[in-house]
């Protein structure tokens, strides 16, 4: 099958240039999106998938082999996406499986106290600076790596470590204090 995009757009993306993106993005997103949806058979997912796909893109975009064939490569970063998917489908399924056989009972006062965690967790999170506000809210709920959160924000990967590992440890503390607290 042949680039729907000519051979100079990847190179243009690689180079920082947003109309090449937009010009991928538009050339490919729906054959992706379809391609997955055919593999996990959800649409709804395939379409969160895809955009995933193309937010990496971008982020990692300086990476892009342009001496290779670029519907090759989108066409192999989407199946790996959606086989991912699938296996990680597998591991909840098969831990839900497990994990239903055993009796768990959860008080409510443990519901009670896991809420009360979570919003201390996004308080704590809201009253942090902005740079260490996004850096965790990228790598802890949207799923980024150190390196696509350095690329993004345009810091050094030790910088997003670093920051990482003071939230964490802000939110350990604050958490214990809680745990102190109510015990």
């Amino acid at each position: 099958m042949a680039d729907p995009i000519s051979e100079t757009i990847p190179k243009q993306l690689k180079e920082g240039n947003p109309k090449a993106f937009d010009q991928i993005f538009l050339a490919y997103y729906s054959k992706v999106r379809n391609f997955i949806a055919a593999i996990i058979k959800s649409e709804k997912d395939a379409e969160d998938i895809s955009q995933d796909i193309f937010e990496k893109l971008w982020i990692n975009r300086a990476a892009i082999d342009t001496q290779k064939s670029f519907n090759a490569y989108i066409y192999a970063i989407a199946r790996n996406a959606a086989f991912n998917y699938l296996k990680h489908q597998n591991v909840c399924k098969a831990y839900v499986a497990e994990n239903s056989c055993h009796d768990l009972d959860i008080s409510p006062e443990d519901m009670m106290y896991a809420k009360e965690i979570g919003l201390l967790i996004e308080m704590a999170v809201a009253s942090m600076s902005e740079q260490q506000r996004r850096i965790y809210q990228l790598s802890r709920n949207k799923g980024f790596t150190n390196d696509e959160i350095s690329a993004l924000l345009n810091i050094s990967k030790k910088t997003v470590e670093n920051q990482l590992s003071i939230v964490i440890q802000k939110l350990r503390k604050l958490i214990s204090a809680f745990l102190m607290f109510v015990a």
